[in-house]
């Protein structure tokens, strides 16, 4: 912060300097003159001028100039008076200079403070101070981890009083509910840190991220209890975004506190597959799965059951290939489920060969491409299979494709054929 000052002083030294100098230069080419010495010269001056005139006279009475060329040389003298007087005059007026730098010097100073003032009420000394402490509260953390230490929480509250003085000034901002949020958390302050997630929420109510935060603030300030407030944010984020980690891990200790074993290994799986077996909260979720196995387990539980249920709702597909269709046998075939009259996304997805064909497949919720959007979340559904000309799960024209639609979930038939014969158009 220090440095901004120093910068803004020294840019307003160097644009008083370009104001002053040719001034200062110029007061100093002059030669300021007093009162008595202007009176001087006026008073010397006139005194010339009487002699010149007394002289002319003489000339004149000797006869050695007219009366017309004596009224001229008069006339002439009476000139080069005035136009001395008029210089004094000048000169005198050029001593003004230096009270005329005074002002300016008092306008200039006046002029920066009030520059000054308005930065501070309309300027963002407040938002670079916020940054730079940014910056070195980030250095210094990192330097901790690395020495195997917790970062200093002086910091942090550092932050805070910076943030709230800030948003006293700008309750609109955003950006610093936003960090003020994670300051808390980062304080462990969960109280604080959901009414500013709350905030924030209020300013941006549709983002997933802040209500997944909010959602794990409000689990961590009730002492790591779920509650139907915090149930109904993880249902609205997976919705949005069905991969959002925080998200799913919460609606795995949502499922695992209802004895729903297998909903908490489906979410917890999906949520390691997401961040990597190798990941520190990998570790905990793992463990969480084999606890949630255990648990199935005792409650009478098989490993088939298990497999059967983490596969969910499946259905068998028939795929052929009609007469006529012009395919080269290693070509993928893209067989999927989507939503009868809805979302194009894949519910369920597989691919094989066209070599392979004819061939059945098991189309089951574990091929979704997110937990939220299953087999299990739709009522009614689409089988497609396409052959790609490109290899990329994209319809594209000339792709062959068949269908099979609508299929009820609730009541799902053994088996369904599904036979490509069709040519997309577009």
């Amino acid at each position: 912060m220090m440095s901004l000052w120093v910068g803004v002083a020294l840019l307003s030294m160097l644009a008083l300097g370009f104001v002053f100098w040719p001034l200062v230069r110029y007061g100093k080419q002059q030669n300021g003159q007093s009162s008595e010495v202007v009176a001087e010269r006026l008073a010397e001056n006139v005194r010339l001028f009487h002699e010149h005139i007394a002289e002319l006279e003489v000339q004149l009475s000797a006869g050695r100039i007219d009366q017309e060329q004596f009224a001229q040389l008069k006339l002439e003298q009476e000139r080069a008076l005035l136009d001395d007087e008029a210089d004094i005059r000048a000169a005198q007026q050029n001593r003004t200079m230096g009270a005329g730098i005074k002002t300016l010097s008092a306008i200039a100073v006046l002029i920066v403070a009030i520059s000054w003032g308005l930065y501070q009420q309309l300027g963002s000394s407040a938002d670079v101070e916020i940054r730079l402490a940014q910056e070195l509260k980030q250095e210094l953390d990192n330097a901790d981890y690395q020495a195997g230490r917790n970062p200093d929480p002086v910091r942090a509250r550092e932050m805070v009083r910076l943030i709230q003085a800030r948003l006293a000034d700008e309750p609109e901002q955003l950006q610093y509910w936003f960090f003020l949020a994670r300051m808390h958390m980062d304080l462990n302050d969960f109280a604080q840190a959901v009414n500013a997630y709350q905030q924030v929420l209020q300013r941006d109510s549709s983002s997933a991220m802040i209500m997944a935060e909010l959602a794990q603030a409000m689990f961590l300030r009730d002492g790591n209890k779920m509650s139907p407030p915090i149930s109904d944010l993880v249902e609205k984020v997976l919705k949005v975004e069905p991969d959002n980690t925080t998200a799913l891990g919460l609606a795995g200790i949502d499922a695992f506190g209802k004895k729903d074993y297998v909903g908490a290994i489906k979410y917890w799986e999906h949520t390691v597959k997401l961040t990597g077996q190798d990941s520190p909260g990998s570790q905990a979720l793992i463990s969480g799965i084999e606890r949630a196995a255990t648990l199935y387990f005792a409650e009478g539980g098989t490993e088939a059951s298990l497999a059967a249920a983490r596969a969910g709702r499946q259905l068998s597909v028939n795929v052929s290939l009609a007469e006529g269709v012009d395919a080269n046998p290693d070509q993928i075939v893209f067989i999927y489920a989507r939503t009868w009259q809805g979302a194009k996304m894949p519910l369920a997805i597989t691919r094989v060969a066209v070599s392979e064909l004819p061939k059945q497949v098991v189309l089951t919720e574990a091929m979704a491409m997110t937990p939220a959007m299953s087999l299990g979340s739709v009522d009614s559904i689409e089988v497609i299979a396409r052959i790609s000309q490109d290899g990329t799960a994209t319809a594209k024209a000339g792709d062959w494709q068949g269908s099979f639609g609508p299929v009820d979930m609730k009541s799902i038939p053994s088996d369904l054929n599904v036979t490509i014969d069709q040519k997309v158009a577009q």
